[in-house]
């Protein structure tokens, strides 16, 4: 069989971290001690996950949620959303005022660390007491810190922000890093114990550690042992994972609708240590959505998946790159995930659309020693269309049965209205827990951007190939991944992952999520295929909201505003619709805040003719009842602007007026508000004038 070398010059991350370690003591006898080192070679062995891990451990969550969740029966709390500002206690230490947000006794280790990067935090510092100590083994600036400004280089450290380059964040001199969210995934070791504190209120945080079992040997973390280097630079340009190909696809094929190809592997122990399909850039993006990977190991059937949740890439050929997915535009999507099987095993691509597809499969295999703590490797997808967002709930990525290891998860969302989708937080419960006790703060801190905002970027660890839209417009396809390393989730008896759907807008969301994850031999799922979900047509891509025009409009936020009542603000507004589109991207707001508050616009005429003319604005929560006049005569009727949510209110008509001079003057006037309308319940905005004749 032809193969794939699918080793990454990434060093042992040590280096491309910019860190120095002492090595452990070499004891084979000894029980494995757990270093800084050892937890960084963990983090780049990719058959660590493939095993029950040793010495075991338990993976916790501390928090800023909302603390009111804790039954899930009572749907007003457990969808609360005050999810900043918690912690655990104050204490005063050498006379300073400290906020607690961790505080655990054991052997254990900090595996992430998750913040947005608000600007006015900058002077906020971070504490990590160790074993009972008094005074901090480490102290920083909590923004420097989480972004790879301060000890811990990129990529252990980095801003999720638009593909910013690691190379360029090791710079001193960055400083593009507003509005975004800072990712730590340095591992921390510590003994017996970890208190972290802040000198400030907290804000939005969440921070996933190890807790191992009692008499594992842990040593300490402290940066004078482990002489980490200050402002260490990432010796690499960029992290480019592009697998080296070492000769062509083993199998290529054109499969009709319905039909799929096979890649048998040799019998005996062994494990698929690279995976590359090739699809004709063409068929996408159908192919990504209809072409299902399909996987059979000892006798279970473990994967089944369409091919662009699989590889990260949704349904958008848009390159991806972390630490086990590569995508490029060309049609190449190569997987590094290890696979082992103990007799037999086999991967299948399955086209399950309505059109015939060119692909090409390969997979590179080597030796594998099963044992007792060997898992086969599981890749499960859920999809649900057309759900309502309200009421608020949960909704199920998976929930699985039997021993093993939660390693990540591709989350693709389909909306069809601006608003943002993602306020819900994790609910991951294992072993049976009814609370589950790990809760985040928000979908996007999940997958470790912040606010709703990032474009695209790329990383070892999360990764979002560009989505659709752009801002805070979030219309169209976003693909979000989280790839858990250290911070991947044992479970003895079962796993249940689920995510609040916690949506602004009362609309419907398409949902797809691949979960991925290892566990022993008899380990399931309640995730069946869903080809018919897999086959469903692919939305086209929304039209750039700034390109979007009316036909003879001449938009309001341009037109010279002659009068207004005193005191009132008036600007353009470009984000908030829930429905529909502005033209040219934008609406004039007007904030009136009682009855007889007015604003007086000029727009030009061409000729003395008269002209028939439409009003397109907005209508809204808190917006109020509005009367028209275009040079001093009445235009239309009176016109309730509200809605319970921000729509495009469509065509007005005014009726049909000469210009004067060249030109019309409009004056818009609040007269009222519905009874329903939100306070102040008297804004108003305004789209566009069009002229016809």
């Amino acid at each position: 069989m032809k193969t794939i070398a699918c080793g990454i010059a990434f060093g042992a991350m040590l280096l491309v971290a910019g860190l120095a370690v002492a090595a452990a003591a070499d004891d084979t006898n000894a029980r494995p001690v757990v270093t800084v080192r050892s937890l960084l070679e963990e983090m780049t062995d990719r058959d660590s996950n493939a095993r029950w891990p040793s010495p075991a451990y338990a993976l916790r969550e501390a928090s800023s949620h909302d603390r009111r969740k804790n039954d899930p029966a009572n749907a007003a709390t457990w969808h609360s959303n005050t999810d900043y500002g918690q912690f655990i206690r104050t204490e005063t230490n050498e006379g300073r005022k400290e906020w607690v947000i961790l505080d655990d006794q054991g052997p254990g280790a900090i595996t992430r660390f998750w913040a947005p990067l608000l600007a006015e935090k900058d002077s906020m510092r971070i504490r990590f007491y160790f074993d009972g100590a008094t005074k901090p083994a480490i102290e920083a600036k909590f923004n420097d810190l989480v972004c790879g400004q301060g000890f811990v280089a990129p990529p252990l450290a980095f801003v999720a922000w638009n593909d910013v380059r690691f190379a360029e964040q090791s710079k001193p001199s960055y400083k593009g890093r507003r509005g975004v969210a800072g990712d730590m995934y340095l591992p921390i070791p510590f003994a017996k114990s970890c208190k972290i504190t802040l000198d400030q209120v907290p804000f939005y945080y969440v921070i996933n550690y190890r807790m191992y079992e009692p008499g594992t040997e842990v040593t300490t973390f402290s940066k004078a042992d482990f002489g980490i280097q200050f402002h260490a630079r990432h010796p690499l340009e960029s992290l480019d994972f592009k697998p080296t190909v070492n000769a062509g696809p083993a199998l290529r094929r054109t499969l009709a609708p319905g039909a799929e190809a096979s890649i048998d592997f040799p019998a005996g122990s062994g494990a698929v240590r690279g995976l590359q399909v090739q699809i004709d850039p063409n068929d996408a993006p159908l192919a990504l959505r209809s072409l299902v990977l399909e996987g059979t190991f000892d006798g279970e059937s473990t994967i089944w998946c369409p091919i662009g949740d699989f590889f990260g890439a949704g349904v958008r050929l848009n390159p991806v790159m972390d630490w086990n997915r590569t995508v490029e535009p060309g049609g190449t999507l190569t997987a590094r995930w290890v696979m082992p099987y103990e007799k037999s095993g086999r991967l299948t691509l399955k086209n399950v659309g309505k059109k015939s597809l060119n692909i090409g499969l390969a997979a590179d295999t080597k030796p594998w020693k099963w044992d007792d703590r060997s898992l086969h490797f599981h890749a499960n997808w859920h999809c649900e269309l057309g759900m309502k967002t309200r009421p608020i709930f949960d909704w199920n990525y998976i929930e699985i049965t039997g021993r093993g290891l939660y390693v990540g998860d591709t989350l693709t969302v389909h909306s069809d209205v601006s608003a943002w989708y993602g306020e819900g937080d994790e609910r991951i419960a294992i072993d049976g827990e009814r609370v589950p006790s790990q809760i985040g703060t928000g979908t996007e801190d999940y997958y470790g951007y912040a606010w709703g905002m990032a474009g695209f970027f790329s990383s070892p660890f999360i990764s979002m190939p560009q989505r659709d839209s752009s801002g805070q417009d979030w219309r169209g396809y976003t693909t979000t991944s989280r790839l858990r390393l250290l911070d991947a989730i044992p479970f003895r008896g079962e796993l249940r992952h689920n995510m609040e759907i916690w949506n602004w807008a009362d609309t419907r969301i398409d949902y797809a999520v691949a979960t991925f994850w290892y566990g022993r031999p008899g380990a399931k799922s309640n995730r069946p295929p869903q080809p018919a979900e897999a086959a469903a047509a692919i939305k086209a891509a929304p039209i750039d909201p700034s390109k979007y025009k009316i036909g003879g409009a001449i938009e309001c936020e341009t037109m010279p505003i002659v009068a207004h009542s005193p005191g009132l603000q008036i600007s353009a507004q470009d984000a908030g619709l829930q429905s529909g589109m502005w033209s040219g991207g934008k609406q004039l707001f007007v904030q009136a805040k009682k009855n007889g508050d007015f604003v007086e616009l000029q727009f030009p005429a061409s000729g003395d003719q008269p002209r028939q003319l439409t009003l397109y604005a907005t209508k809204s929560y808190d917006y109020g009842i509005l009367r028209f006049q275009v040079d001093g005569q009445t235009a239309g009727k009176d016109y309730d602007a509200y809605d319970a949510t921000a729509i495009a209110s469509g065509p007005i008509e005014l009726g049909t007026f000469a210009p004067k001079d060249g030109k019309y003057t409009l004056r818009v006037e609040v007269v009222g508000a519905n009874h329903a309308a939100r306070a102040p319940a008297h804004f108003f905005g305004l789209d566009c004038v069009q002229l016809a004749k």
